[in-house]
């Protein structure tokens, strides 16, 4: 006979956390890792961006004895639309961007095809070209200060070797920006060849047999199979590089300072003179503020413009 007074057995309680607790783990586990990411970007990138916009509503003059910030509105934006220092600094990086970039395709796309091909050597040639893009910009400046170098540069030994006429590389107005740009080509066309290398060598073989049983010749496989197929890489490598450029400062801050006068005087080497030799911080923010809508306005408008034409074709 079972005993009448045995105590009830208490429920088994679970160990595992209640519903809130597991919500809580869970945010933890998914964001805690990206939030130190997520402070560093605030404060070295956001920060910057929204405190550089506030100075170009300001005037903050820092040679000006107990001069603070003051509001002046658009006054900035407005004295800029006159400056004519300002767009001539935005002609000079737009002749860069363009030719540099340009050159660099059309080099780039040449010698890879040229690699993608069964040519002795090439593995050699792929580890060569990659050398220009792993110094700084700063030694290639250097490096190639020392090659034009009017008096002592090899550059113009070589000139006088076969008998032509030595060149002020860099002291002249006419020479001193394509000789920028030519240190620029030197420097990241490998870039160029390295993307569309891969980009080539990824193509499917299946439209170059079908072209080749119909009688194709070489020109015709590039022009009609090839070039409409890498096309998507080319748009992302020129985008990519010509971003880079318009932000160019090393370089010409290494060879030339700008100079002579203001041949060589790129956007990005005008807002540094505003901000760090003449201390006009309100104005050399209205003035990279107004180059970055530029920037964005005009790749906004080409990237769309080539993404239709992309869809036709």
């Amino acid at each position: 006979m079972a005993a009448q007074g045995a105590q009830p057995v208490a429920p088994l309680t679970s160990s595992q956390p209640r519903g809130g607790g597991r919500r809580l783990g869970g945010f933890i586990g998914k964001y805690g890792f990206i939030l130190p990411t997520v402070g560093v970007i605030l404060a070295l990138s956001i920060y910057p961006l929204i405190y550089s916009l506030t100075l170009a509503f300001c005037s903050w003059q820092l040679t000006r004895i107990g001069g603070g910030r003051t509001f002046v509105g658009l006054a900035n934006f407005i004295a800029l639309m006159s400056d004519g220092r300002f767009w001539f600094s935005l002609k000079t990086t737009l002749i860069f961007v363009v030719v540099s970039v340009g050159v660099q395709y059309v080099i780039g796309l040449v010698m890879a095809l040229i690699l993608a091909s069964e040519i002795r050597g090439r593995k050699f040639l792929r580890v060569l070209l990659l050398i220009p893009m792993m110094l700084t910009p700063v030694a290639i400046g250097y490096m190639w200060r020392m090659i034009l170098n009017s008096t002592r540069g090899p550059a113009n030994h070589f000139l006088t070797l076969v008998g032509l006429k030595p060149l002020e590389w860099l002291t002249s107005s006419d020479i001193a920006l394509p000789s920028i740009i030519l240190v620029d080509i030197w420097q990241w066309t490998p870039f160029f060849i390295v993307t569309l290398l891969a980009g080539i060598q990824s193509l499917p073989q299946d439209p170059y047999e079908a072209a080749t049983i119909d009688g194709a010749t070489g020109w015709q496989l590039f022009w009609y199979v090839t070039f409409p197929m890498l096309l998507p890489v080319s748009v992302t490598v020129i985008f990519l590089r010509a971003i880079e450029a318009f932000k160019v400062f090393d370089k010409i801050f290494v060879l030339t300072g700008g100079g002579p006068g203001m041949a060589t005087e790129s956007s990005t080497f005008y807002i540094y003179t505003l901000a760090f030799r003449h201390f006009n911080l309100g104005y050399a923010s209205a003035a990279a503020y107004i180059l970055l809508i530029l920037i964005v306005f005009a790749s906004t408008v080409l990237l769309n413009r080539i993404r239709r034409q992309m869809d036709v074709t």
